[in-house]
């Protein structure tokens, strides 16, 4: 048995120093497979240390991509890094561990990106929507697949305007997400005493199903173009609010 463990413990350190050795091309290719045309233009330090310079995907670009590896979580069989993206248009630092299960696992992501950007990434170039969203989650779980499964913390989302047909803007708003018994993701959403009062919640399912009801209102009398927009939904009820149901599946 002594002969078993020390053969397995000098097969851990050589695996380990390959590791250690591995230049940081090996993260990038890496991705490269797993996310059909991905590019990068540069790629410097090691695999465990590196960073990945003009990154290209999905019509994308980001300037930088950073990581640093956490070799304590190889105790709890997964691998985890330090991320930090470095973007005009995208700036987000955290954690993220994958294990066997190949489930990603985000931790304190915090940061700004371009709404536009993000809806780009997300395969939704088209969407009618701009602003800037700020994160500030504890956790963020994706499953196999690429779903989210669970999320902890608050999303704002600032200056939201819509870009079909004449620009109207409609105020920032925040979501509270939480995580629910025993998957899914729901969360509370509530304006921020912009021109649209809105508030309503929202449920997310691992297979991309989800729901929201909410009622909406127009805040200012005098915003008749915000109001004529509104009117596509159908007329107010007696309170002067839309009610709001939707419900559907998230594209992939």
């Amino acid at each position: 048995m002594k002969i078993f463990r020390y053969g397995l413990l000098g097969l851990l350190a050589f695996l380990l120093f390959l590791l250690l050795l591995a230049p940081a091309s090996l993260v990038t290719d890496q991705l490269g497979e797993r996310l059909p045309g991905f590019k990068v233009q540069t790629v410097e330090g090691a695999a465990t240390d590196g960073a990945a310079q003009g990154l290209q995907w999905r019509g994308v670009r980001i300037d930088k991509l950073g990581w640093d590896w956490r070799p304590l979580a190889l105790a709890t069989g997964s691998l985890k890094f330090s991320l930090a993206v470095d973007d005009p248009d995208l700036n987000l630092t955290g954690t993220a561990a994958t294990g066997w299960d190949r489930q990603w696992r985000f931790q304190v992501l915090a940061g700004r990106a371009a709404l536009a950007k993000l809806f780009a990434l997300a395969g939704q170039p088209n969407l009618p929507a701009q602003g800037v969203v700020e994160l500030n989650l504890r956790e963020l779980h994706l499953n196999a697949a690429g779903w989210p499964v669970a999320a902890d913390g608050v999303v704002h989302l600032r200056n939201l305007r819509t870009t079909l047909g004449q620009p109207l803007t409609l105020g920032d708003f925040t979501a509270q997400l939480t995580t629910t018994e025993p998957v899914g993701i729901q969360g509370k959403v509530q304006d921020e005493n912009g021109p649209l009062a809105l508030e309503g919640a929202f449920s997310l399912l691992p297979d991309g199903r989800y729901r929201f009801n909410g009622q909406a209102a127009v805040r200012d009398a005098g915003n008749q173009a915000l109001r004529q927009a509104m009117n596509l939904l159908g007329p107010p009820g007696a309170d002067g609010r839309w009610a709001l149901n939707f419900s559907g599946v998230l594209a992939r």
